[in-house]
């Protein structure tokens, strides 16, 4: 049984009243003397400690009298089911940042306290589910948990959150606010939602997702910042590496980093140097705060891997990755004679003088008249090549660039096509180049796109054996002036087929003389897997660029190494080098830390507002709503049930009953 109003209850002490009265004896004060009396002693009066109550049922009539009136005063009801549950009026999700900044100080620390101290204060009939997050969010307790086993929610915040630390990645804010919304299921729809955020809330946190949804205006958000004593910090970013030149292939390649001061800070010097080496080739230099400056790395004589900054209290980042140079290999094979290599007129000299080493890419150009016997990356034909292998080399990935005197080649590879020379004695140009397709990405570029100086001396039409329409089974990318084909490719199994229409060798064309060539070839390695554009910069949290089509061997920064299926993925959560070995080569790929989390400053909550999010401070009382809605089930529990006046109708019973029993005491001692 519960009471609307307990403190009626204290009236039940008024029983006292009815048992001093009774206790209470005073002889008569009038004294009226008797002559028959004068011979008789006077008696001696008994003494309070020794009078005896009387009438005991009267006074327990009088005293239950009174118990009944206060118990009815009090309001009494049975609090049913319904009221219980509508007593949990609180769903609350505590979302806990460990990202890279949590790093300072003992932020950490202090968000598992505030958790902790959330959780203490979350009431037995709450729903309560707590999470981490990162660039993505990750549960550790949910709220069908939290229904299940109520009890051992503090156990369980202890427990997981002791094995857990702050990460490396960036602050997905937006992220993760997206993902807690699902996270109130169906069974916390009728109470109130609110999700408490223990973060540092530094300028860094991404946002700009949450402008594309709209905030549950049921759901508000409760903030509780943790910052850091000092605010002061340096950070370092790559900001570029130079591989344009020759130079960038070297140890010493130049490398640009962007340093930042955070604003009104106290900080201005630092010094910069490669990790180990000594500090007279350093740079020590100033930083005004608020500023940023882009700054040459120093000399690296030792051929280190890592720049670090220092100045500043926060080392969390202030360390630099740079990846040493790797060009990657390409095996490419020209089906023909090896001297003709030197020969102006051949096909093999430009493709030799073309295929120069990059700072992403080492072509390893070879020439036979027979297939190698490790299979080639890109393989070129020109002429009457002998067919024999090309097929099955093509079906099982291969990439093959050919341009063909006869229809043998083709034919052997399933086209039914034709193939004769052009006797016209003019000049062809091309007339169509579809610049959007893969495989000519590079002329996507309108400088590259003036094809308008390129002649093709000579040329042959390739056609349909059966019609004279063009051939089927072949896309044609290009094409004369005259409409012929010029560039055709189709999709052999697993391969990628190229026919040339025109060679590119002087004899042919005036292409591997003009400026169109080299992009040409270098285009064709991006398609066969080969890019040569520079490698991204890669943050904690991306993926690593794998070659799915085989099975690799991952070695992290801390020394473990991961074992990888064909078509499996590796997400990076570490800074520093990772090393993927294959059966055909080894990469190492430099992982720095996202540049946003160095802005550590706070973040107003206003610019959470702008989002749409429904703020409520962290410091109003929790218990004020709360305390109101249950007052408000309990009344509407009380008044369905009417218990009072099964009390009151008791009293009046009783008070009838005293009345009663008093009348006939009194009759009794009158006579």
């Amino acid at each position: 049984m519960s009471w609307l109003f307990p403190l009626y209850l204290a009236g039940a002490a008024a029983i006292l009243a009815p048992i001093l009265l009774h206790l209470r004896r005073r002889p008569p004060q009038d004294r009226v003397e008797f002559s028959s009396l004068l011979f008789l002693d006077a008696q001696t009066p008994v003494p309070v400690s020794k009078r005896r109550l009387e009438n005991w049922l009267l006074l327990l009539l009088r005293c239950l009298a009174l118990i009944l009136l206060a118990l009815m005063f009090s309001r009494p009801f049975w609090p049913s089911e319904q009221s219980a549950t509508a007593s949990a009026s609180r769903a609350t999700l505590i979302l806990i940042d460990r990202s890279a900044s949590m790093r300072r100080e003992d932020l950490w620390q202090r968000a598992m306290a505030e958790a902790e101290k959330l959780v203490r204060e979350a009431k037995i009939t709450d729903r309560v589910a707590f999470a981490v997050f990162d660039r993505e969010l990750k549960p550790l307790w949910t709220f069908d948990e939290d229904r299940q086993a109520p009890a051992n929610r503090l156990t369980a915040l202890k427990s997981r959150l002791e094995a857990l630390s702050p990460t490396w990645a960036a602050t997905h804010l937006d992220r993760a606010l997206i993902a807690a919304v699902p996270s109130f299921d169906s069974s916390t729809a009728t109470l109130q939602k609110r999700i408490h955020l223990i973060s540092d809330l530094q300028e860094g946190a991404k946002l700009d997702a949450l402008r594309s949804i709209a905030w549950p205006a049921e759901i508000t958000l409760s903030l509780h910042r943790v910052e850091a004593a000092v605010q002061d910090n340096l950070s370092a970013t790559l900001a570029a590496r130079d591989t344009s030149d020759e130079s960038a292939r070297r140890a010493d390649a130049l490398v640009r980093l962007r340093l930042s001061n955070t604003r009104d800070s106290a900080l201005r010097d630092f010094t910069l140097a490669w990790q180990n080496a000594p500090m007279a080739e350093a740079i020590t230099a100033q930083l005004p705060p608020g500023a940023s400056r882009i700054l040459p790395a120093p000399p690296n004589a030792t051929n280190a891997t890592t720049l670090t900054l220092s100045g500043d209290k926060h080392d969390f980042d202030n360390r630099v990755f740079i990846a040493p140079p790797q060009p990657r290999t390409v095996r490419i094979h020209f089906l023909g004679k090896e001297a003709t290599r030197d020969e102006a007129s051949a096909p093999l000299y430009y493709l030799s003088r073309a295929l120069q080493p990059t700072a992403t890419l080492a072509p390893q150009l070879t020439a036979d008249e027979k297939l190698p016997a490790q299979p080639a990356d890109i393989l070129f034909m020109v002429g009457n090549a002998p067919a024999e292998g090309v097929r099955d080399y093509l079906e099982r990935g291969g990439f093959l660039v050919v341009a063909p005197s006869d229809a043998s080649l083709l034919k052997s590879l399933g086209f039914d096509v034709t193939i004769t020379p052009d006797t016209s004695d003019d000049y062809r140009m091309l007339a169509e180049v579809k610049t959007e397709h893969p495989l000519l990405k590079p002329f996507a570029d309108p400088k590259l796109r003036d094809f308008t100086k390129l002649r093709f001396w000579k040329h042959r039409i390739i056609r349909d054996a059966r019609t004279p329409a063009r051939p089927s089974g072949l896309e044609i990318l290009a094409t004369f002036d005259n409409g012929h084909p010029a560039i055709l490719s189709a999709r052999l199994g697993k391969g990628t087929l190229i026919v040339l229409a025109s060679g590119w060798h002087p004899a042919d064309s005036q292409l591997a003389l003009s400026t169109k060539f080299v992009p040409l070839l270098y285009g064709w390695l991006a398609a066969a897997g080969f890019s040569h554009d520079p490698a991204a910069t890669l943050l904690v949290g991306d993926s690593l660029p794998l070659n799915a089509a085989q099975a690799q061997t991952i070695t992290d920064p801390e020394n473990k190494t991961h074992s990888l299926k064909l078509g499996e993925t590796f997400t990076t959560s570490q800074l520093g080098l990772h090393k993927v070995q294959s059966a055909e080569n080894t990469q190492i790929f430099a992982v720095n830390l996202s540049p946003e989390e160095g802005r550590v400053l706070p973040l107003e909550p206003a610019k959470l507002v702008e989002y749409g999010l429904k703020l409520s401070s962290s410091s109003e009382p929790q218990n004020e709503s709360s305390t109101t809605d249950q007052r408000l089930t309990a009344s509407d529990s009380e008044q369905r049930q009417h218990l009072w006046w099964w009390f009151l109708i008791g009293l009046l019973a009783v008070l009838l009953l005293e009345t009663a029993l008093a009348g006939r005491t009194r009759s009794a001692l009158a006579s």
